[in-house]
Protein backbone atom coordinates (compact mmCIF):
# COMPACT_ATOMS: atom_id res chain seq x y z
CA UNK A 1 0.00 0.00 0.00
CA UNK A 2 1.42 3.35 -1.15
CA UNK A 3 1.47 5.01 2.43
CA UNK A 4 0.28 8.50 0.63
CA UNK A 5 -2.79 6.77 -0.36
CA UNK A 6 -4.79 5.55 -3.13
CA UNK A 7 -7.89 7.08 -5.23
CA UNK A 8 -10.65 3.92 -5.57
CA UNK A 9 -13.13 4.85 -8.24
CA UNK A 10 -15.32 2.17 -7.47
CA UNK A 11 -16.00 3.51 -4.33
CA UNK A 12 -17.53 6.57 -6.20
CA UNK A 13 -20.69 7.10 -4.66
CA UNK A 14 -23.10 10.71 -5.75
CA UNK A 15 -26.74 9.75 -4.88
CA UNK A 16 -26.80 12.40 -2.75
CA UNK A 17 -26.57 15.03 -5.04
CA UNK A 18 -30.37 16.00 -6.72
CA UNK A 19 -30.40 17.49 -10.30
CA UNK A 20 -33.72 19.21 -9.10
CA UNK A 21 -35.58 17.91 -11.78
CA UNK A 22 -37.16 14.65 -12.67
CA UNK A 23 -35.33 12.54 -15.71
CA UNK A 24 -38.62 13.55 -17.61
CA UNK A 25 -37.42 17.60 -17.50
CA UNK A 26 -33.91 16.66 -17.86
CA UNK A 27 -34.30 14.90 -21.16
CA UNK A 28 -36.80 17.60 -22.51
CA UNK A 29 -34.43 19.92 -21.44
CA UNK A 30 -30.64 18.16 -23.44
CA UNK A 31 -33.03 17.86 -26.45
CA UNK A 32 -34.54 21.66 -26.46
CA UNK A 33 -31.07 22.50 -25.45
CA UNK A 34 -29.14 20.55 -27.84
CA UNK A 35 -32.01 22.33 -31.17
CA UNK A 36 -31.59 25.98 -29.89
CA UNK A 37 -28.69 27.01 -27.45
CA UNK A 38 -25.76 24.78 -28.24
CA UNK A 39 -26.48 24.97 -31.92
CA UNK A 40 -24.23 27.21 -34.28
CA UNK A 41 -27.44 27.99 -35.86
CA UNK A 42 -28.16 31.72 -34.32
CA UNK A 43 -31.36 31.75 -32.99
CA UNK A 44 -32.66 34.92 -31.62
CA UNK A 45 -31.57 35.63 -27.99
CA UNK A 46 -35.35 35.89 -27.54
CA UNK A 47 -35.99 32.83 -27.99
CA UNK A 48 -33.24 31.44 -26.01
CA UNK A 49 -34.01 33.23 -23.04
CA UNK A 50 -37.76 32.12 -23.07
CA UNK A 51 -36.40 28.77 -23.74
CA UNK A 52 -34.39 28.79 -20.54
CA UNK A 53 -37.58 30.82 -18.63
CA UNK A 54 -39.66 27.89 -19.25
CA UNK A 55 -37.11 25.20 -17.97
CA UNK A 56 -36.80 27.32 -14.44
CA UNK A 57 -34.06 29.94 -14.93
CA UNK A 58 -34.37 32.93 -14.08
CA UNK A 59 -33.18 35.70 -17.02
CA UNK A 60 -33.94 39.38 -16.86
CA UNK A 61 -34.40 42.02 -19.84
CA UNK A 62 -31.85 42.44 -22.53
CA UNK A 63 -29.85 39.35 -22.40
CA UNK A 64 -28.10 38.25 -25.29
CA UNK A 65 -27.36 34.62 -25.78
CA UNK A 66 -25.07 33.56 -28.39
CA UNK A 67 -24.80 30.32 -30.45
CA UNK A 68 -22.88 27.29 -28.98
CA UNK A 69 -23.68 27.67 -24.96
CA UNK A 70 -23.76 24.91 -22.68
CA UNK A 71 -26.11 24.99 -19.35
CA UNK A 72 -26.53 21.98 -17.74
CA UNK A 73 -29.48 22.62 -15.33
CA UNK A 74 -31.08 26.02 -16.14
CA UNK A 75 -33.39 25.57 -12.92
CA UNK A 76 -30.20 26.64 -11.45
CA UNK A 77 -29.34 30.07 -13.60
CA UNK A 78 -29.95 33.53 -12.80
CA UNK A 79 -29.02 36.06 -15.59
CA UNK A 80 -29.55 39.68 -14.76
CA UNK A 81 -30.83 42.42 -17.22
CA UNK A 82 -28.64 43.38 -20.22
CA UNK A 83 -26.29 40.61 -19.62
CA UNK A 84 -23.94 39.05 -22.33
CA UNK A 85 -23.18 35.10 -22.91
CA UNK A 86 -20.74 35.03 -25.23
CA UNK A 87 -20.10 31.81 -28.03
CA UNK A 88 -19.38 28.73 -26.46
CA UNK A 89 -19.57 29.72 -23.10
CA UNK A 90 -20.22 26.67 -20.52
CA UNK A 91 -22.61 27.58 -17.54
CA UNK A 92 -21.72 24.20 -15.28
CA UNK A 93 -25.16 24.81 -13.05
CA UNK A 94 -24.96 21.54 -10.99
CA UNK A 95 -25.32 24.09 -8.32
CA UNK A 96 -26.61 27.80 -7.78
CA UNK A 97 -24.78 30.36 -10.70
CA UNK A 98 -26.16 33.69 -10.31
CA UNK A 99 -25.23 36.40 -12.58
CA UNK A 100 -26.22 39.75 -12.18
CA UNK A 101 -27.38 43.09 -15.05
CA UNK A 102 -25.00 43.99 -17.46
CA UNK A 103 -22.44 41.27 -17.20
CA UNK A 104 -20.09 40.54 -20.03
CA UNK A 105 -18.99 36.35 -19.97
CA UNK A 106 -16.59 36.42 -23.27
CA UNK A 107 -16.11 33.61 -25.85
CA UNK A 108 -15.28 30.35 -24.61
CA UNK A 109 -16.09 31.48 -20.43
CA UNK A 110 -16.63 28.37 -18.23
CA UNK A 111 -18.55 28.60 -14.75
CA UNK A 112 -18.31 25.12 -12.78
CA UNK A 113 -20.16 24.37 -9.44
CA UNK A 114 -19.09 21.30 -9.41
CA UNK A 115 -15.69 19.43 -8.61
CA UNK A 116 -14.46 16.76 -6.52
CA UNK A 117 -12.51 16.12 -3.39
CA UNK A 118 -9.26 14.96 -4.37
CA UNK A 119 -7.84 14.07 -0.96
CA UNK A 120 -10.74 11.32 -0.60
CA UNK A 121 -10.34 7.84 -1.86
CA UNK A 122 -13.75 7.25 -3.36
CA UNK A 123 -13.21 11.78 -5.24
CA UNK A 124 -16.33 12.86 -3.69
CA UNK A 125 -17.95 15.59 -5.99
CA UNK A 126 -18.33 19.09 -4.25
CA UNK A 127 -21.19 21.39 -5.57
CA UNK A 128 -20.32 25.08 -4.85
CA UNK A 129 -22.32 28.40 -6.64
CA UNK A 130 -20.52 30.79 -8.17
CA UNK A 131 -21.85 34.73 -8.53
CA UNK A 132 -21.06 36.94 -11.20
CA UNK A 133 -21.90 40.55 -9.67
CA UNK A 134 -22.94 43.52 -11.90
CA UNK A 135 -21.06 44.91 -14.44
CA UNK A 136 -18.51 42.25 -13.99
CA UNK A 137 -16.33 41.00 -17.40
CA UNK A 138 -15.18 37.34 -17.52
CA UNK A 139 -12.77 37.99 -20.59
CA UNK A 140 -12.60 35.13 -23.35
CA UNK A 141 -11.50 31.83 -22.04
CA UNK A 142 -11.20 32.41 -18.40
CA UNK A 143 -12.57 29.78 -15.77
CA UNK A 144 -14.52 30.38 -12.48
CA UNK A 145 -14.12 27.64 -10.16
CA UNK A 146 -16.36 26.36 -7.37
CA UNK A 147 -17.32 28.73 -4.67
CA UNK A 148 -15.79 31.77 -7.10
CA UNK A 149 -17.14 35.64 -6.71
CA UNK A 150 -16.29 37.70 -9.34
CA UNK A 151 -17.26 40.99 -7.32
CA UNK A 152 -18.90 44.31 -9.03
CA UNK A 153 -17.57 45.33 -12.18
CA UNK A 154 -14.93 43.68 -11.71
CA UNK A 155 -12.36 41.85 -14.84
CA UNK A 156 -11.24 38.24 -14.99
CA UNK A 157 -8.65 38.44 -17.57
CA UNK A 158 -8.56 36.39 -20.65
CA UNK A 159 -7.34 32.61 -19.43
CA UNK A 160 -7.44 33.88 -15.73
CA UNK A 161 -9.21 31.12 -13.48
CA UNK A 162 -10.92 32.10 -10.66
CA UNK A 163 -11.23 30.36 -6.96
CA UNK A 164 -12.19 32.43 -4.91
CA UNK A 165 -13.36 35.85 -4.02
CA UNK A 166 -12.01 39.32 -5.70
CA UNK A 167 -12.67 43.06 -4.79
CA UNK A 168 -15.48 45.34 -6.86
CA UNK A 169 -13.67 47.07 -9.45
CA UNK A 170 -10.37 45.12 -9.44
CA UNK A 171 -8.48 43.36 -12.81
CA UNK A 172 -7.68 40.09 -11.92
CA UNK A 173 -5.45 37.73 -14.51
CA UNK A 174 -3.35 34.50 -14.05
CA UNK A 175 -3.74 30.76 -12.56
CA UNK A 176 -4.87 31.54 -9.48
CA UNK A 177 -6.33 34.74 -10.61
CA UNK A 178 -4.41 37.55 -8.94
CA UNK A 179 -5.25 41.25 -8.68
CA UNK A 180 -2.83 43.34 -11.02
CA UNK A 181 -5.13 46.74 -10.93
CA UNK A 182 -7.92 49.33 -10.75
CA UNK A 183 -10.90 49.32 -13.26
CA UNK A 184 -11.81 52.53 -13.31
CA UNK A 185 -14.49 53.39 -16.30
CA UNK A 186 -14.72 56.01 -18.03
CA UNK A 187 -11.00 56.41 -18.74
CA UNK A 188 -8.80 54.82 -20.88
CA UNK A 189 -7.14 51.53 -19.77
Amino acid sequence: MNPRGRTDLSTFDNRWYDPGRPLAVRVLWLAAHRAFLQTAFPWPSRLKSALLRAFGARVGEGVVIKPRVTVKYPWNLSLGDHTWVGEGVWLDSLGRIEIGADVCLSQGVMVETGNHDWSKPSFDLVVKGVTVEDGAWAAVRSLLLPGSRLASHAVLGAGGVLSGDTEAYGVYAGNPAAKQKERRIGSAP
